[in-house]
């Protein structure tokens, strides 16, 4: 019988899609042999086979039993659990299991999955399914709706299998396969063997020839396999050791990337590291801002190197003119191609394939690290994760003991090739000795070195590392004894801010770096899930991920080899960047309530700074969830011993511990609490006055007194303008005086004048006729100079003509003064 306060989670812990029939239990046994070792024989791949049982791809959840694969909906899950628990909570009842059978699983047909599943592995796009056994490669064509839109009535779904590889998987086992993120396709599958070649499928061309393959053997491969696109590594060393066992891709392509998404970094069991670059898929989806910096960079590289005055920085200009053509050519066949791929218009479809170029990639490596590994018949390599959390680039190491180390990467992994091994030019011999130098090595440091293993624990597990999806900064690693979550939030954030404070324009940034590395704040590593809690009794964990939906939440799922469901719940951070602007908000956030001479400002009985959770609530619980071991589980009987009783009070302890630390957090929550009371009673209070204040003024009673009143104003206002009116009208009337008898005798003379100026036999035409005879004699002279009618000399035209002008200004003169004077008589009202 289920309980009403239950988690949709933990019905889903009891749903049938987890359980085993007789034949299913004894291949649980393999399963758990698998994980676990007593001895490191180095010929054996056991511990480094990625083993994942259990994944998802959006809302459907996919697990493997046996050679068949189970596939359940969330969403739907979670709906039907919702409307069973709400007419239970209703009705008062408990809810019984047998509620399950509204939501079966569903069962693939896969007929060329013949084999024992080691690992589900789902591509970027959700459309395919890699399916993984000891020395088998299958990929499953999944339905692209989801599982969610097919019938509950169908019980079992068709689907197309291709088998991968067939040919170089019959002797040689498979380690671990990945979707390669920069894919355009999203079909190329990154698969790593015993026999230590990469190789990359593109499983939507062809599934038997790899489009590419690396060997990463130190010495050359003596099989008679043609490494394509590959390399050799001359060394005569051949130690079981030097075998390559795991790797990681460098993400996805985005505009502040380097050459990361183009390198792959793998481990050898030994604990060495190296770093492929470049190497992408045939036909890749690239962002656009990230070809253009990377080639603005290495063009840079190239100006300053290629004209040095010291013969290794002259040869170094080699190289870089190397990745200057490799990537001038993949902008070239974007250009070409005219594709864009068609979820981001910044994205570009390039090709690059060996008629592009045809130099092999060179293997770079081991990298320098301030410690070196002793791990001889101590311990081995099981996995390798590449984590980019800005402005760091880190490689998290996982070995067989239970240690996990994380080295910060100090050196840029860029391009490199294996120069031609025939017709080899002088500068192919010159670089190629360069790059085989120490000095050129990739470089990295040991951070931190955390040990994950419990005086319970194997002496040798298989250790696996997964990346949260939400936080770049934080990784999982499950394993035989339980799930552990490493979260390097903490140190990272110093050299954030140097970065910070680098871009401000500040300069003395040496100092800071130096305080964060002789500090050395450690990884917080909180033990999710406690699978050993007694020694010689352990469930190892099979396969692991962790949902980011909003409406299914964020937690971490996980399940044990014995198919027991465990689920942990994560917390969504509260990420507030410290700074200036942020705290003068907050002090500023009742600036604008002023204060009068009655009134004083509304002053706020919360404190500054502004509150924040009480740092022990992070990362609840801290008490790992303890899953029974079968030998210990169901009716046995506990022994009861030094040990089990040191581990009940170890138990006990922490339980205290955390109640004390949630005691102390629950009291300044509630003194928090009661001073919010108080100001809330004061916001109220405010508020409610307030609200009287509007309802004053605002409410439709007082708009009704408001809107008669401006009525009454309005008509008292009329009646004053036309009463206005009215005066000014008797004023005009009445109050006007006339003219006096010597302003009417001057209106004459200036009327007299006038006629005089301007009349018909006035000055003014006078002054015309004039003008008009002068004008004629003009003429005349000019035809017959001689002729002189009026027997006047020059001089004496001259002088009547400036009298005449004379006159001619001054009848202009009296002319304007009577026009100002007709202009005045207008405005004179008599």
């Amino acid at each position: 019988m289920a309980i009403l306060n239950d988690s949709w989670l933990d019905q889903l812990v009891k749903h049938p899609i987890f359980e085993l029939n007789e034949v299913d239990k004894q291949h649980v046994e393999s399963i758990k042999t698998k994980q676990i070792t007593d001895k490191n024989d180095v010929t054996d791949f056991i511990l480094q086979h990625h083993t994942c049982l259990l994944t998802t791809r959006g809302h459907d959840l996919f697990v493997a039993v046996g050679s068949t694969i189970r596939v359940l909906n969330l969403t739907e899950f979670k709906d039907a659990w919702t409307i069973v628990a709400k007419e239970a909570f209703e009705k008062n009842v408990e809810v019984s299991n047998n509620w399950f059978t509204l939501i079966p699983y569903k069962l693939l047909n896969t007929p060329q999955i013949d084999f024992s599943i080691e690992s589900l592995t789902p591509s970027i796009n959700g459309r395919l399914l890699s399916v993984t056994g000891a020395h088998s490669l299958v990929i499953v064509c999944l339905p692209r709706q989801g599982f969610g839109d097919i019938s509950l009535s169908k019980k079992e779904i068709d689907c197309r299998t291709l088998a991968v590889g067939r040919k170089y998987y019959s002797k040689s086992e498979i380690l671990k396969v990945d979707w390669h993120p920069l894919s355009e396709s999203k079909g190329h599958l990154v698969v790593l063997s015993s026999d230590s070649i990469l190789r990359i499928f593109n499983v939507g061309v062809d599934i038997e020839e790899p489009e590419q393959s690396f060997d990463l053997s130190p010495v050359e491969n003596k099989s008679g396999l043609k490494s394509h696109r590959g390399f050799s590594f001359e060394d005569d060393d051949m130690n079981g050791y030097e075998d390559a066992v795991t790797f990681s891709l460098g993400g996805v392509s985005h505009e502040q990337s380097g050459w990361e998404p183009f390198t792959i970094h793998y481990a050898l069991r030994n604990g060495h590291m190296y770093a492929l670059c470049p190497v992408i898929p045939f036909g890749s989806a690239i962002h656009k801002r990230h070809l253009d910096n990377l080639s603005i960079l290495v063009e840079a590289k190239y100006q300053k190197t290629k004209n040095a005055s010291l013969q290794d920085t002259r040869t170094l200009s080699r190289l870089f003119k190397l990745q200057k053509q490799w990537l001038q050519q993949l902008i070239e066949s974007a250009k070409v191609g005219r594709k864009v791929s068609p979820s981001s218009n910044d994205t570009l479809s390039v090709i690059n394939n060996t008629t592009s170029f045809s130099l092999p990639v060179r293997r770079q490596g081991p990298f320098m690290i301030n410690h070196q590994h002793n791990l001889l018949n101590i311990a081995q390599v099981t996995d390798i994760l590449y984590i980019y959390t800005e402005p760091i680039h880190l490689l998290a190491l996982a070995f067989s003991n239970g240690q996990v180390e994380n080295h910060i990467l100090t050196s840029e992994t860029d391009a490199q090739w294996q120069m031609p091994a025939k017709d080899k030019e002088e500068w192919h011999k010159e670089l190629e000795t360069l790059l085989s130098h120490r000095d050129f090595l990739p470089t990295a440091i040991l951070y931190e070195s955390i040990d994950l293993k419990a005086k319970s624990s194997l002496p040798s597990q298989s250790m696996r590392l997964v990346s949260d999806p939400h936080y770049p900064d934080t990784y999982y690693i499950y394993h035989a004894s339980g799930v552990a979550a490493i979260d390097m939030s903490k140190w990272l954030e110093a050299p954030k801010q140097v970065c910070r404070k680098a871009e401000d324009g500040k300069t003395d940034t040496s100092g800071d770096l130096k305080r964060w590395l002789s500090e050395k704040t450690t990884s917080d590593v909180r033990h999710l899930i406690n699978t050993a809690p007694l020694s010689g009794a352990f469930a190892p964990i099979v396969g692991l991920f962790v949902i980011t939906n909003f409406y299914l939440s964020y937690t971490l799922i996980s399940m044990t080899f014995d198919y027991k469901l465990v689920y942990s719940d994560l917390n969504i951070r509260r990420d507030i960047e410290p700074s200036e602007k942020l705290s003068r908000a907050v002090k500023d956030q009742l600036k604008g309530i002023t204060s009068t001479e009655n009134e004083p400002a509304y002053e706020s009985i919360l404190s500054l700074p502004a509150f924040e959770k009480p740092k022990e609530l992070n990362n609840l619980p801290k008490q790992s969830k303890i899953v029974i071991p079968s030998e210990l589980a169901d009716s046995k009987e506990v022994v009861i011993n030094e040990e089990t009783l040191r581990f009940f009070s170890k138990s006990a302890e922490k339980v205290r511990r955390e109640t004390r630390e949630l005691g102390k957090a629950a009291v300044k929550i509630k003194e928090r609490i009661s001073l919010q009371q108080k100001e809330f009673e004061k916001q109220v209070d405010s508020v409610k006055d307030i609200y009287e204040r509007y309802q004053k003024y605002f409410s439709p009673e007082a708009k009704k007194i408001q809107d008669k009143v401006l009525k009454d104003i309005t008509s008292r206002h009329a009646k004053l303008r036309l009463r206005m009116d009215e005066q000014l009208r008797l004023i005009m009337l009445n109050c006007q005086p006339g003219l006096s008898k010597e302003e009417n005798e001057w209106i004459e003379k200036l009327q007299a004048l006038s006629d005089k100026i301007n009349g018909t036999s006035g000055y003014a035409s006078r002054i015309d006729l004039l003008k008009k005879q002068l004008e004629q004699v003009k003429n005349q002279s000019k035809k017959d100079k001689k002729f002189n009618p009026t027997n006047m000399s020059d001089s004496q035209r001259e002088s009547i003509l400036n009298v005449l002008k004379g006159q001619n200004d001054s009848i202009d003169q009296a002319k304007k003064r009577i026009e100002n004077l007709e202009r005045k008589m207008q405005t004179i009202t008599l």
